[in-house]
């Protein structure tokens, strides 16, 4: 039987020991590890040094895959119209999950994502104007800060030097009822109930005031998660009139 030589073999079938490397760009785990849809197999013996990198490649593709959802949703909506909530149905995730992915990516055009920052990162900035964005990505980017890190400078509202504009009371009368409800809204969403108010009438500002703002969502922090308000128009490009009502993303019940 004649021997194939070198330079008889096709194009491209070279035989090598080596582990051909991940393309640049694409996510994967260390070789040694074998991935299952129910678990991750180890070797026996596996150098500190190789289980930290893998746990690092984890980490990056469970981040990553939330961009993924969000792109995924954002794409169905799109091009499959009528078809696309089918699709969403048929994945084991919460279809709420999903929306507050889908928003956070519209959020953040491509170009404007971080990849040194966790989409948590970008979600706690999501409900700002793009500059704004920007800024925080810039110093959260610069001072290596964690998410719960971002957060707190977030609550602050301390950007450098800036000096903090004047302040006025207000006195609110409400009933304990009311007090009790807000205050366990305001826990829903790590905040304590100044703050949750500042936010939530802030951002209701924006919506009916803003031109910019009037057709897109405003999204309120419940817990890990977000409660997402639209304007209740079909066609989400016309404005909203001061006053519109808004109901929760899905049109289940009115928010008052």
């Amino acid at each position: 039987m004649m021997e194939t030589t070198r330079a008889q073999r096709p194009k491209g079938a070279e035989v090598s020991g080596r582990r051909p490397e991940a393309a640049p760009g694409k996510l994967g785990v260390d070789g040694t590890a074998l991935t299952k849809r129910v678990g991750l197999i180890l070797p026996q013996t596996m150098p500190y040094s190789s289980w930290e990198r893998l746990g690092k490649q984890i980490a990056l593709i469970t981040d990553s895959s939330t961009w993924w959802l969000g792109d995924w949703i954002n794409y169905g909506e799109r091009v499959y119209p009528d078809r696309y909530q089918r699709a969403v149905a048929g994945t084991s995730l919460n279809c709420q999950t999903l929306r507050n992915y889908a928003w956070v990516a519209r959020r953040f055009p491509m170009n404007r994502r971080r990849d040194r920052l966790s989409f948590q990162h970008h979600a706690e900035l999501a409900s700002l104007p793009p500059e704004e964005q920007d800024e925080w990505l810039d110093l959260a980017e610069r001072n290596r800060w964690s998410r719960n890190q971002l957060r707190r400078q977030l609550r602050n509202r301390s950007v450098g030097a800036r000096v903090r504009p004047a302040e006025t009371s207000v006195t609110l009368h409400i009933d304990q009822t009311r007090e009790e409800r807000w205050q366990q809204a305001a826990g829903e969403s790590r905040r304590n109930l100044h703050d949750w108010m500042t936010m939530v009438l802030d951002q209701m500002a924006d919506l009916l005031l803003l031109p910019e703002r009037r057709a897109s969502k405003l999204a309120l922090p419940a817990g890990d998660g977000m409660i997402v308000l639209t304007p209740a128009v079909s066609d989400e490009a016309a404005p909203v009139a001061a006053g519109e009502v808004l109901v929760l993303s899905g049109g289940e019940r009115p928010a008052s």
